[in-house]
C-alpha cells in the first residue's frame, strides 16, 4: 500500500541510523533495506546520509568493489545517541497521536 503521509526528514534519518545499528553497509544496501518497509525513492537515502555524516552521526570510507567505488556508512558513538534519542521521540509521538485517533 503507498503511503500519503510524507514521512519527516527526522523519522527518515531514525531509519537510516537503525540501518546501521547492527553493520555497516554501502548507500544502495540501505536504501534496499529500507524500501523492504517503507516506500522511498531511490534518490531520497543520499542526501539524508551527507546530513548524517555532517553532524558526527555516521562515519564512511570508501573500497573498490567491481572497479566501482563504494561509500561505506557506520553508525557513530554520536549516532548512536541520536538514534536512542529519536526512538523516545517517536514512541511519544505515536503515544499522543494514538490518543487523538483512538488506538
Amino acid at each position: 500500500m503507498m503511503m500519503k503521509i510524507k514521512i519527516p526528514n527526522l523519522v527518515l534519518e531514525a531509519v537510516v541510523l537503525q540501518t546501521l545499528a547492527e553493520e555497516e553497509l554501502y548507500g544502495y544496501v540501505i536504501t534496499k533495506k529500507i524500501q523492504e518497509v517503507i516506500p522511498i525513492s531511490d534518490s531520497t537515502t543520499y542526501p539524508i546520509l551527507r546530513r548524517l555524516e555532517q553532524k558526527g552521526f555516521v562515519t564512511t570510507r570508501s573500497a573498490i568493489f567491481d572497479e566501482r567505488t563504494r561509500k561505506y556508512y557506520q553508525l557513530t558513538k554520536e549516532g548512536e545517541a541520536q538514534l536512542a534519542d529519536a526512538k523516545k521521540e517517536w514512541q511519544t509521538f505515536v503515544e499522543q497521536v494514538n490518543g487523538i485517533l483512538g488506538e
